[in-house]
């Protein structure tokens, strides 16, 4: 009975490491977009990064042609920012959640670039 348990959980922590590879992949997939489309937008534009947070402390978070600023503080590298918000997310579910935060909040900036473009 207990090698039974012990299979199924053994399975477990396989499938939790292939999702944890996953989300891996889907961020650095996500990293490269976030580059490409900051370098596309217009200087002196910018999006608010609403709901994404690198820590505990609740900061406002705009991404830029030169990465993410936060006002006050400076500039993070978009690649960099990107690891400190899922590092902060800690969990798998959350990580997830986050990462489709994120996707929701490109194809925002993907609209805002390409309204920019047809002007």
């Amino acid at each position: 009975m207990s090698e039974g348990i012990a299979n199924r959980i053994h399975h477990l922590v396989e499938a939790m490491n292939r999702l944890e590879l996953q989300i891996a992949n889907e961020t650095e997939v996500l990293k490269d977009h976030y580059v490409k489309a900051a370098a596309a937008m217009p200087e002196g534009k910018n999006y608010f990064l609403n709901g994404v947070q690198t820590g505990s402390v609740v900061k406002s978070y705009l991404l830029t042609r030169r990465g993410v600023e936060v006002p006050g503080e400076g500039i993070i590298q978009i690649p960099e920012f990107i690891d400190n918000v899922l590092r902060f997310a800690n969990y798998p579910k959350r990580k997830i959640e986050v990462l489709n935060d994120l996707a929701t909040h490109l194809q925002n900036v993907y609209a805002l670039v390409g309204s920019q473009e047809a002007h």
